[in-house]
Parts: C-alpha cells; structure tokens; sequence
C-alpha cells in the first residue's frame, strides 16, 4: 500500500535559498536570476538525518501545480455562492466557467511544460482544469531542473526512509512567477486510511456468504440518524471516494446481499494509471467500507471510485482530476497525514482543487484522523497536538467520531477522534471558536471500533471504526439531502455552522485528549452528528 521511493543524491553547487525572493544564482550563463518557491521543503528535515548516496538514474514522478487566477476574487465568490444569506447561494460554477475566471492559462501551462522539456524532464500529461502539468525524469535530471539536492533521509523519530530535496526548488523568474508548488520532489508523507478494524466476526467463503456479522448494518444506521423522513436512496447523485488502494466487487455484492440492499454497483476510476482491483493491498479494507457505508445509507448513489498512487503527486493528480471530470456532487475522503508531515507547497495545490470544487457544487468529506488530538503520533511520532489534512482545509468538511449507543440513539466522543488547530489554514469567517486558524473537526458520526460497523471485506465480515467511516456516512446524508432537493447540498460548512446547531445531535461528554466535548462546537465532535431529518429542514429550508 505504501510506495516509497528511494534515491540518493548528486551533488551540486550549493545556492542560498530566502522563500519567494530572486536570489543570487543564475539558471544558466545569461538567464534571468532563479526564485525560490516558497514553503517547498518538507518539515521533517528538522528532525532527520541523511543517510547515503543516491542513485542519480532513479525515475521520478512529479508535477509543477500552477497558481490560481484572482484568489481573492475566488474567496470572495465562495463565501457567497455557499452562504444561505446570499442572493448567489448555490449558483455554481460550471468547469469551463470556473476557467475563464480563475484557472491558469494556456500559455501560462505552455509555459511550465517548455521550461520542463528545456530541462530534459518529460511531460506525461497536464490536468484538465490547467491547474497541474505532471512530469517524470532521473533524479539527477529533477535536481538539475530546480537547482536543489534530493537525499536519501531516516527520520529520526520514527526511523521512517524517505527521500526529499534539502532546500526549496528554484525557477526561473516567468516560470516562478505562475507556479503554486513544485510536487513530487519527496516522499515523507504517505497517507494511512483512518479505519479500525476491531474483530473479525465470520471468516467466511467469498460471494453469498450469509454468517451473521458483528457491528451496525443499515438499519440501525440509518433508525440513528433519522434518515426516513427525507424518503431517499441515493437516486441519481453522484459519489466519488478518494482511494489509495482497491476493492473486490463481490465483497460489495456479500455485503448488500446480507443487508437486501438494491444498491448501484461502483465504478473505478484510474488516476495516473492506478487500479488496485485485481490485487488490492493493506488498505482494501478502507476502500470497502467506504462505499458499504455509503451503501448503507444511499444505496442507489452511483459511486466512482478514484484510485490514485499513494504520492503526493497522485494526491494532487486525484484532487485535479474530480473536479475537471465533474461526474460528482459529493467526496467522501478517508485517507491523509497530519500536517506536519507534509510539504505545505503540496498542501496549497491540492487546496486550490478544493477550492474549484466547492466553487462547482462539490461537498468534500474528510475523516479528521483516529489519533485524538495528537494527529503526528504515525506520521512523526510526534505527540503533541496536530491534526489532519484534507480534513483541516476551509473548502473540506471535517469529520470525526462518536461512540454510538445505537438502541437509545446516545452519542459520547470518541476518544481517539481527531480535532485540533491547523497550523497552515487560517480560520475561515463562519468557523466559530476562539482560535485565530482554522479548527476541525467540524461534525461527526460514530467511529469509535466498539460500536463499529459490520464491514465485509476481504472475505470475511469484520467489525471496523475509525473516522473513515464516519466520513461516508456524511456523504451518504449528502447524496440523500440531493435527491430529497434536487439540487446539491455543495460545499457546507458554512450552512452547517449557520444553523445555530439545528439538526444535529449535539455530544457533549468525552475527550481526545487535549480537548473536552462540550455544548455546541468542540474540537472533538465539531457540531455534532447529524439528524438527518431535521438537519435537512434546516438546510433547505422545508
């Protein structure tokens, strides 16, 4: 599940480096002064050491994400087009229209890809939305076009290899000029699906098996979270989840079988020639019980099943590549890192596709971590307080976790749900709290292993929790919130907050360590679970 290359360095001049200014080193003799891109080194240098030589004809895979076009036009936009107060709420934007307003242009992506093949790099393709030109080439090709050293490094916390560039990549003046990060250039942060499995409950033999499984299955899911009253099944949405890994379709087909779910058969989709499914990995188990979660809740919802490498690129190529095809309304995301462990370059590129998406119409559904408020605790070993990206971008609805009582429908916080302060996002204008940036989670559902959900997976019924499941099932009251309106709920988070708590099921006891549940928002369960029923009235407004 994991792919982690490894590389060692050649060595070059070295050049002083000051973010997003021209500095003294030249691209060549007579080129214009060479800039720094800002905020493109990986954090993790801090705390690690170099360990070797590289191989200099190591294949890499990258790609140069291009800034938007009037970002703080964007912002504006967003703020109206998803504000319930707004004359302009839920006016979206097509692609094509989003492009003419704010993507890069073609010549601003003729640009990167000249100065790539100049470099001897090679363009394997660009993003529909004009927002990514990805590339491959050596390491010593990579180092030579943006003037920096790629090492080999252990971190000396968890004792993780990885290999990184030790200084920020540096382009000349035009090119530096449109380009939002320089992707690809390490390999530290490698996304975990935020999923517990507790126990497996049946082994059993594969398609039909009918054992009983352990855990919630659709109808004490949706009895919880009053899904009746909006009389949907997912019919005609469109749900995409976010994968690393792949699935088996007759593990889908066991589980609704079990469940005499009608449900809509998935369909992958490939990114950057990713498909996992005739031989899934590790994180098989997360791929299924996102779409059986969305099964559960809107079975009749056409799922697309992104699969992309577990690479920053393939993160940034999947985010690109959802919001350029626009088959979908909802993004259920179950995968990701704390921030620390990230590139915050990388960080902006993948944002900047969230932001496109909310612009459409998209609403993306973020697992906030299984780590308490401690999100670092895999990624680095770091146990002080951090939380997790996506879930911590403004254009992402955060969720965690509850433990679920789902006989008296009782709600506490999950302890290992994560929640927090973002270190990178500031706090957005409809975010309540005291925190000066942005704070997640912003709602929950249950997740805690011990009021799992009965999952089969790999050919056996398992009883799984965790804040990757909590994610879909908010996408799944998406799907179902579209069908009962007939239009998309979008991007929610500031109809959610502007409720005033209407429609959710407020927790108010637990703990994730640093933080309490308590009345109203928390940095545990955000706002609270939702009562589908109510919170639909309160969003639509019938």
């Amino acid at each position: 599940m994991r792919k982690r290359l490894r590389v060692a360095a050649a060595v070059v001049a070295p050049v002083a480096v000051v973010a997003g200014v021209v500095i003294a080193g030249q691209s060549s003799a007579g080129a214009e002064p060479l800039v720094a891109v800002p905020h493109n080194v990986n954090p993790a240098l801090a705390h690690s050491h170099r360990t070797g030589a590289v191989d200099a004809d190591k294949s890499l895979n990258g790609a140069i994400a291009l800034k938007l076009h009037n970002r703080a036009d964007l912002d504006k936009f967003l703020a109206a087009v998803n504000d319930p107060r707004s004359s302009q709420y839920h006016h979206f934007l097509t692609p094509r229209q989003f492009a003419a307003k704010y993507a890069p242009t073609q010549d601003e992506v003729n640009k990167v890809s000249s100065f790539l093949a100049s470099s001897g790099l090679k363009v394997t393709g660009v993003s529909g939305n004009r927002q990514v030109v990805d590339f491959t080439g050596s390491a010593s090709q990579v180092q030579s076009a943006f003037h920096t050293n790629l090492g080999a490094y252990t971190d000396a916390t968890t004792n993780k290899a990885y290999f990184a560039n030790d200084a920020a990549p540096q382009l000349p003046q035009d090119v530096a000029d449109v380009t939002a990060a320089v992707v690809g250039l390490n390999n530290h942060a490698t996304r975990v699906h935020h999923s517990v499995v507790t126990k497996a409950a049946t082994k059993g033999k594969g398609k039909g098996h009918k054992a009983a499984p352990s855990g919630y299955g659709p109808a004490e899911l949706n009895s919880a979270y009053n899904t009746a009253p909006l009389n949907a099944d997912g019919t005609g949405q469109n749900v995409a989840v976010w994968e690393f890994d792949g699935y088996q379709a007759d593990n889908i087909t066991t589980y609704d079988q079990q469940y005499s779910l009608d449900a809509t058969a998935p369909q992958t989709v490939s990114v950057d020639g990713a498909n996992y499914d005739s031989q899934p990995g590790q994180g098989q188990v997360e791929v299924e019980l996102d779409i059986e979660v969305i099964h559960a809740i809107a079975p009749k919802a056409q799922q697309y099943v992104y699969e992309a490498p577990n690479s920053d690129s393939g993160e940034t190529d999947m985010a690109n590549q959802i919001v350029s095809d626009a088959k979908v309304n909802t993004v259920s995301i179950s995968w990701g890192a704390c921030e620390a462990a990230r590139d915050p370059a990388e960080m902006t590129a993948v944002d900047q596709a969230f932001a496109q998406g909310a612009s459409q119409g998209i609403g993306w559904y973020s697992a906030s971590g299984d780590d308490g408020s401690a999100d670092c605790t895999r990624s680095t070993g770091d146990s002080g307080d951090a939380v997790d990206f996506p879930a911590s971008s403004p254009s992402v609805t955060g969720v965690g976790g509850t433990n679920l009582d789902a006989s008296s429908g009782a709600e506490t916080a999950w302890n290992g749900s994560g929640g927090g302060t973002s270190t990178v996002f500031d706090k957005p204008a409809w975010q309540t709290g005291d925190a000066a940036k942005r704070t997640v989670p912003d709602v929950s559902s249950d997740a805690d292993p011990n009021s799992g959900y009965a999952i089969y997976s790999a050919g056996q019924w398992e009883t799984v929790g965790g804040t990757s499941a909590a994610a879909p099932m908010w996408a799944g009251f998406s799907a179902l919130y579209g069908q009962a309106k007939g239009s998309p709920l979008g991007a929610a988070n500031q109809a959610l907050y502007g409720t005033g708590g209407t429609g959710f099921n407020d927790v108010t006891s637990g703990s994730n360590g640093s933080f309490s549940a308590g009345p109203g928002y928390d940095q545990v369960t955000g706002l609270g679970s939702y009562n589908a029923g109510d919170l639909y009235t309160a969003l639509s407004g019938s």
